[in-house]
């Protein structure tokens, strides 16, 4: 089936993005794009939606969900940063928010135990898409997304409009249509819950930069293998 084939493929205006904020804030789950992979994105909050999402992509809810903030100075609202890394994690989200790079934080009480498992942590981005941007100021408040495909079905490459569709476009409420993204890879994501700080995962963002970015701090980076 093709992309022209789905009903609920939308434009990005400003209607549907009104639209789909609010089957977000009542418990749905659409795709919207982001600075990489298209993504289905939900209410963090709602714990039915999070499982959904699960279901969607055929996985077992055993992997954390990423919340996207609107703002780049969001990441403290939800997380518990120690004093003396707190510098560090501001030259980070400074340097690369919004953009294509995740960070794992210790989370605060603000972040509920079904998104991330039950565990201490919480994976935060913050995008440049101006397409997701826009939907997270009509849901009113963060997102929780993960790449908008069955799970395994899309190693190595990004998901695009014609995969998403394809592969879950029946099973979503809603697909908007984005942006065509302008990177090569999934986001590169450093763990930064404790020391020393690691990259989990290279994209875009090379660990050169991130070095570069922590400045006096590169120290607290462990070294690229």
């Amino acid at each position: 089936m093709t992309v022209d084939t789905y009903a609920n493929v939308a434009a990005p205006t400003d209607e549907n993005l009104r639209t789909a904020g609010t089957l977000v804030r009542t418990g749905g789950v659409v795709v919207a794009p982001s600075d990489t992979n298209l993504a289905l994105t939900l209410d963090p909050w709602n714990r039915a939606a999070v499982e959904r999402a699960f279901a969607i992509k055929r996985r077992p809810p055993t992997s954390p969900l990423t919340l996207f903030v609107r703002h780049p100075q969001e990441w403290e609202e939800y997380t518990e940063v120690p004093a003396e890394l707190r510098e560090a994690v501001r030259r980070l989200t400074d340097a690369f928010w919004p953009g294509p790079f995740n960070i794992v934080l210790p989370r605060n009480h603000r972040i509920p135990d079904h998104l991330v498992c039950g565990g201490p942590t919480v994976a935060l981005g913050c995008l440049s898409n101006p397409t997701i941007q826009r939907l997270i100021e009509f849901t009113g408040h963060p997102v929780a997304m993960t790449s908008a495909n069955l799970s395994g079905q899309a190693d190595g490459v990004l998901v695009d409009l014609d995969l998403a569709v394809q592969q879950i476009g029946a099973s979503v409420d809603m697909v908007i249509r984005g942006e065509k993204q302008g990177t090569t890879a999934s986001s590169t994501i450093v763990t930064a819950a404790e020391l020393p700080f690691k990259v989990l995962r290279l994209g875009d963002i090379t660990h050169a930069q991130i070095k570069d970015a922590l400045g006096d701090l590169a120290h607290l980076l462990e070294d690229a293998s």
